[in-house]
């Protein structure tokens, strides 16, 4: 090839790369795939240009400094090239500005050695062919280095390409092609070759036409870059000027030769002609080329006002909602160009995916509420692009930028480019996700302007589309009410007369077994009326032994029919015996399972031990078709089976039917029940009774003792009592001191012994009946004051302080017996002594209109509280008091109550616990001056 046209050449291979390269970066300066492929696109330029360099100048020093020149661009073109697959056509690795750095490392390594060393380009000479370059040993790092960068890059894009979707993977297609073919074959002339031989080193930028083409075809056919319009117009205009030109020159040729001359007048008039002919001939060329271009760039192009008017049709022609939205999305995705929408709309309270009801093929997208508030807040129609560029502008601690993070992030995640929301007076009434178009394009300004105009359009069906459906559904609702309550009287109607048969029925049977009491009878009556009153063909009712766990035959429908039918059997019906074993027989199942079972053969309920011919027989003769086998309940355990016998198949047996016999079932398990518990009711009675005789006797025997035994001690102890107090008195003589102490004990001995045995006269008294007060006018002073008399040395004996606090006032009288009354004070003041080991008791008399009260407060062992109302009853004694005072009786407390409660009052004790002391009081009406002695 000629020196000057291989010098031309790489000077037009160096304009077309830079040419390309600035389309590139122009259409998105911002773009980090365009950044970077325009940069390796220039890399190739000035690759060109160096080698041209390298071989137009005569100098060896300066074509040495061309070497080094396109050297180093080669170099960087493999740094920029890594980097553009890790952007294009997107980005899966991160690329930090660390990796930036690391990668760049070695080409400042590369040039280290060009210019400071001569371990890459060793020396350049002239030989016959031109220059030769004898490369040094650095030279296979510089080879290393480029073919590990390119080898990564295109690992990269095989990545990349198994997850792309269609146009990505076209794309990466034509790209890793065309740039693929340019380093093969650039790497062979120009990193691989030149080790062996230096002759042809400029072979490599021609290559780079690969490239251009199949960019250019990937911009033509798949909008590569997105440069598509540039070098659309790029081309219009450089033909449309090479067109005027050519005509201009054309056209003075023709109308100077149609003038004559090459005079000054009719160059003139040439150039006036041409001038006219070029001003009416420009607009309809540049129309025709725009058209030819157009052709080939925008074979696609979108006519929006056709695209609106279709629309329109369908806003127009679609009234359901669950239609007018998918089939709008549906129309827009084909006639835009988008890869998908999807179209949310307010169900309830949230915004769901509308789709068409034979529509499953995609997974809807289901947004957040934050995603719904951004766009009701925001409305406006909202590019993901524009928004990541205004979020890098804003401070990351700001509210905004959270809020606008978090919604861009959500519309990432679901591959969202752009939001058009449909309002009606500020309402959201629906959201248009708009997914990338299936160009790769950005959304342009006339996309927008669409969906501005569409928008409204939009909202405005939607309103139509609501009030349609809203008479829709009023109309349903009605239709459906109306239908539902004609339906519903129907059935209430024929519900009501089958409720009446069977009511009627059940009424039957109840008022049969209510005339006895005798079981068996009861049963006949029941396994009677199934054939009478259900109309069954009739039926078997079984009940189990539990003793010999066998089911026994308790009644069967007795008519003519079933009377001869039974004769069919080798021996009684009752004869017969079934063992309770599982699969021993259908019935046996039904009671062990307590389920309902069916069998259109009878002697799957009775065979064995029926014999199964027999059974077969009877069946036939009876015309029974349907045995229906219900468990037979009584308090949650079966105690036997109900076997109905239906002349009809069983998808004739109907839930009444099944309902009737459940509750005859029911009926026949209350009347056992209650039979039984009738059983068991006279048998307790007579238990009872004859228990009660035996207890009367016994109580007589007991009250005769105690009363016996009272009087017969009630004598000798007192006559003891007599003359112990006799010889205390001195009648008997001068008693000493020792002897005198052991006669007061003797004497509180005796005393607390009479006590006793009045306790025990007063017990057999009240038990018996014989109880009897002699009520009167009485001063309990006096009572109080003998009580404290009598049982002052025993407290002194257990160092205790007894004090009886005696009102000021004069006390009231009460009405009372004396005796009895004195009785109960001795008791709970004596009780107080006996259970306070240290302290004191404190006696108090209290008063209003109505009533006296008596209280006596010790420091004692305490109460209980849960033992309160337990203490007043016979033999009952506080917890842990035997230990204190082994004694007593437990009878004390308990005749007071009594005694008190004849006197119209009330006793109680009050305690705040163990160890805390008690109070006991008593309540007794206050005598109101009428007479009105009483014994009772």
């Amino acid at each position: 090839m000629s020196t000057n046209i291989t010098h031309l050449l790489l000077i037009l291979i160096s304009l077309l790369n830079l040419f390309l390269s600035f389309l590139v970066w122009i259409k998105n300066k911002k773009s980090p795939s365009n950044i970077w492929y325009s940069m390796v696109v220039l890399g190739g330029s000035l690759w060109a240009f160096g080698l041209f360099g390298f071989l137009y100048v005569d100098s060896l020093t300066v074509a040495l400094n061309w070497a080094r020149f396109y050297y180093i661009v080669a170099a960087i073109i493999a740094y920029c090239f890594l980097h553009f697959a890790i952007y294009f056509p997107f980005k899966i690795h991160s690329d930090t500005n660390i990796l930036k750095i690391l990668t760049l490392a070695p080409v400042i390594i590369i040039i280290y050695f060009l210019f400071f060393t001569d371990l890459h380009l060793s020396k350049i000479s002239l030989v016959d062919w031109g220059k030769d370059v004898t490369l040094g040993k650095a030279y296979i790092f510089y080879v290393a280095y480029f073919t590990v960068y390119i080898i990564i890059s295109f690992v990269i894009w095989s990545k990349k390409y198994k997850i792309a979707d269609k146009i990505d993977r076209l794309r990466l297609k034509y790209v890793f092609i065309g740039t693929g073919t340019t380093l093969i074959f650039g790497s062979f002339f120009n990193l691989f070759l030149p080790i062996f031989n230096y002759r042809y080193v400029w072979v490599g930028p021609f290559f780079t036409i690969l490239m251009i083409g199949f960019i250019f075809y990937a911009i033509v056919r798949y909008r590569l870059m997105n440069i598509r319009v540039i070098i659309a117009r790029s081309i219009l205009y450089a033909i449309l000027v090479g067109t005027v030109s050519s005509a201009f020159a054309l056209s003075v040729v023709v109308v100077g030769n149609l003038i004559g001359g090459n005079t000054r007048t009719s160059k003139m008039i040439t150039f006036i002609i041409d001038a006219i002919i070029v001003v009416l001939f420009l607009d309809p060329v540049k129309r025709t080329w725009a058209r030819v271009t157009d052709r080939i760039f925008y074979k696609d192009k979108i006519d929006y006002q056709l695209v609106l008017q279709e629309v329109s049709q369908i806003l127009a022609r679609e009234i359901d909602l669950q239609k007018l939205l998918p089939k709008t999305a549906a129309l827009l995705t084909e006639k835009i160009k988008i890869k998908s929408i999807s179209v949310l709309a307010p169900i309830g309270n949230k915004f769901v995916p509308i789709v068409e009801d034979d529509d499953h093929s995609n997974k809807q997208y289901q947004p957040s509420e934050n995603f719904i508030n951004y766009v009701q807040n925001h409305q406006g129609i909202m590019i993901v692009e524009e928004l990541i560029r205004l979020q890098d502008s804003l401070d990351h601690k700001s509210l905004r930028y959270r809020e606008l993070d978090g919604f861009i992030k959500e519309a990432e995640s679901w591959k969202i480019e752009m939001v058009v929301p449909v309002s009606e007076e500020g309402d959201l009434t629906a959201v248009f996700l708009c997914s990338t178009k299936s160009s790769g394009d950005l959304y342009s300004q006339d996309d927008i302007n669409f969906f501005k105009v569409l928008a409204p359009q939009v909202s405005n069906a939607i309103e139509k589309s609501e009030l349609y459906e809203e008479v829709e559904e009023f109309n349903r609702e009605l239709q459906a009410k109306v239908e539902a309550r004609t339906k519903s009287l129907q059935e209430v109607n024929m519900a009501l007369e089958e409720r009446n048969k069977f009511l009627t029925t059940m009424q039957v049977v109840i008022n049969m077994v209510s005339r006895t009491m005798d079981l068996k009878k009861i049963t006949q009556m029941i396994a009677d009326s199934i054939a009478n009153e259900l109309g069954y063909v009739g039926g078997i009712l079984s009940f189990v032994d539990f003793d010999k766990k066998v089911l026994l035959v308790g009644a069967i429908t007795q008519n003519k029919m079933t009377i001869e039918a039974l004769g069919l059997l080798q021996k009684k019906v009752w004869e017969y015996n079934t063992p309770l074993q599982e699969d021993y027989n259908l019935a046996t199942q039904t009671v062990l399972s307590g389920k309902i079972n069916f069998s259109d053969r009878m002697s799957d309920f009775l065979s064995p031990p029926v014999e199964k011919e027999s059974i077969d027989k009877i069946q036939k003769k009876l015309g029974i078709q349907t045995v229906v086998g219900v468990p037979i309940f009584s308090e949650n355990k079966i105690i036997g089976i109900i076997r109905f016998l239906l002349a009809v198949k069983r998808d004739k047996i109907f839930s009444l039917d099944i309902e009737t016999m459940t509750a005859l079932t029911n009926e026949v398990g209350i009347v056992w029940r209650n039979l039984r518990l009738y059983e068991n009711l006279q048998k307790a009675n007579r238990d009872m009774q004859e228990a009660n005789i035996h207890l009367r006797a016994l109580d007589k025997a007991k009250s005769e003792f105690l009363s016996i035994a009272s009087h017969q001690l009630r004598t000798p102890i007192s006559a003891i009592k007599g003359y112990l107090a006799m010889m205390l008195d001195g009648d008997f003589g001068k008693v000493s001191p020792k002897i005198k102490n052991v006669l007061k004990d003797l004497f509180e001995s005796s005393a607390r012994l009479a006590r006793l045995i009045n306790v025990f006269l007063n017990v057999s008294r009240i038990e018996s009946g014989r109880f009897k007060l002699d009520k009167k006018p009485i001063q309990i002073n006096d009572l109080i004051e003998s009580v404290i008399i009598e049982l002052k040395n025993q407290a002194i004996k257990k160092e205790l302080k007894l004090t009886y606090h005696q009102p000021v006032k004069k006390i009231p009288l009460v009405f009372a017996d004396s005796d009895k009354l004195r009785e109960v004070i001795l008791n709970l003041v004596d009780n107080a002594i006996k259970y306070t080991l240290k302290g004191s008791i404190d006696i108090y008399i209290k008063h209003d209109k109505h009533e006296l009260s008596f209280i006596s407060k010790d420091t004692g062992i305490g109460i209980d509280p849960s033992e309160g109302r337990t203490l007043f009853r016979k033999f009952v004694r506080g917890t842990g008091v035997a230990q204190i005072h082994t004694g007593g009786s437990g009878l004390g407390l308990f005749i007071a109550q009594k005694i008190i409660k004849e006197h119209g009052g009330r006793i109680w004790a009050e305690s705040k616990g163990k160890e805390k002391g008690s109070v006991f009081r008593f309540v007794i009406p206050l005598y109101d001056g009428q007479d009105k002695r009483v014994e009772k």
